[in-house]
């Protein structure tokens, strides 16, 4: 049986390019400041040659998971874009490749030494000449879920105010698959830096049902003024360290009015964060909506990461887009809220483990096994308004409905 005729639960579009990973050793740098330096020879070991971007880091860790899963991506005839069939090939996962002989690949250098947020040279190829025509609408009907990614970084998503991305979810959603949405981080001095996301967000939120942004990208395109302010007192650090918490409440409660359904924010080292719409909404969502609408409604939680030691992280990039694939997985299997956070939680900690962008994944079995005798990164900070709940060993908002 061929790809293109078994049973697909999820696909994954979007963002597809090829990632080249110099190897770095623990030798105790601090920040990227400390390392690349004008002027000065870095040793680097073996360069690790992966797949990337969201189609590649959510879609195939979805596969490992176990999740029936198609990749549609887009890439240029040639040798990058051989390179990417070649590896896709090896999960069984090249039959949703869209080739462009008139793009060339999308690539990036990933810079990413252990324990430093990563860093990107980034050439987006293909990837911007993608549009709603390349989606076959016929396989994503065939789909619970339909999850896009990285639209910041493909031009002619946020092109024209996002008609096009808005375009695609709507014949998403037509088709009948549930929708699902991750953003990326654009270079502010570029165009997508510059284009109107919140006109963007308000064309597409409406006709997404999972969105899953990181706290980054969210305030990027939703409250300007106040990721400047934060990058600025933030230097080199994560801004996530420096958030004011309180204030995400209400952030969450404008994505839900905007339509979304369910809002995850990834919050880098400092977790998971989930708010979700009511029963009605939730039950409203189609073939992927909640197993048990009742305990996912109306709820407010925060999961933190799963412990892992310093000397075991080999690399942080794709985490943020394997957390995203162990939440959609937990929805997928019917788990509880509860699960899914802590399994979006897990997969990036087994994630970041492996050198590459994907890799270092087990089956959902294993992983959901793994949790109940997995410590958690405990917040280093007093969340206001929210209590720890010692049986799921989550925090819970005074909102939160379970409560």
């Amino acid at each position: 049986m061929t790809d293109a005729a078994k049973p697909i639960d999820v696909a994954v579009a979007g963002h597809l390019c090829l990632d080249l990973i110099p190897t770095f050793s623990q030798d105790g740098s601090r920040s990227l400041r400390d390392i690349l330096i004008p002027g000065k020879l870095v040793h680097v070991g073996e360069a690790a040659l992966s797949t990337g971007g969201a189609v590649s880091n959510t879609g195939l860790t979805l596969r490992m998971l176990g999740i029936r899963t198609r990749l549609m991506g887009k890439t240029g005839a040639d040798p990058l874009g051989e390179s990417v069939k070649q590896i896709l090939q090896r999960y069984d996962a090249a039959d949703g490749l869209i080739i462009d002989p008139d793009s060339a690949t999308s690539y990036s250098i990933v810079i990413a030494p252990p324990g430093i947020d990563r860093i990107f040279l980034h050439h987006p190829g293909a990837n911007d000449t993608f549009q709603a025509s390349d989606i076959d609408y016929e396989i994503i009907g065939q789909c619970k879920l339909f999850h896009f990614g990285y639209p910041p970084l493909m031009r002619l998503m946020y092109r024209d105010g996002g008609n096009e991305l808005a375009r695609l979810f709507r014949l998403a959603r037509a088709a009948g698959a549930t929708t699902s949405l991750d953003l990326a981080l654009p270079d502010p001095a570029s165009p997508a830096g510059q284009a109107d996301w919140p006109v963007i967000l308000n064309k597409v939120l409406p006709l997404t049902d999972l969105f899953l942004p990181s706290l980054e990208e969210l305030l990027f395109m939703t409250d300007r003024d106040y990721f400047d302010q934060l990058k600025a007192s933030a230097g080199d650090e994560d801004i996530c360290k420096h958030y004011d918490y309180n204030r995400l409440p209400a952030l969450a409660d404008r994505i839900l009015a905007a339509g979304v359904r369910i809002l995850a924010v990834k919050l880098g080292r400092l977790g998971f964060y989930v708010r979700t719409a009511d029963q009605n909404a939730l039950s409203a969502m189609g073939p992927a909506a909640p197993a048990d609408p009742a305990n996912w409604s109306n709820r407010e939680i925060w999961s933190e990461t799963l412990d892992v030691p310093r000397e075991r992280i080999a690399s942080t990039s794709g985490a943020g887009d394997a957390s995203i694939a162990g939440f959609i997985a937990g929805l997928i299997a019917g788990c509880t809220l509860e699960i899914t956070a802590a399994l979006a939680c897990a997969v990036a900690a087994l994630k970041i483990q492996y050198k590459t962008s994907v890799g270092g994944i087990q089956p959902l079995k294993e992983v959901l096994e793994m949790l109940p005798d997995w410590p958690r990164e405990k917040l280093p900070f007093a969340l206001s308004g929210w209590q720890r709940d010692n049986n799921t060993d989550l925090w819970r908002s005074n909102r939160d409905r379970a409560n």
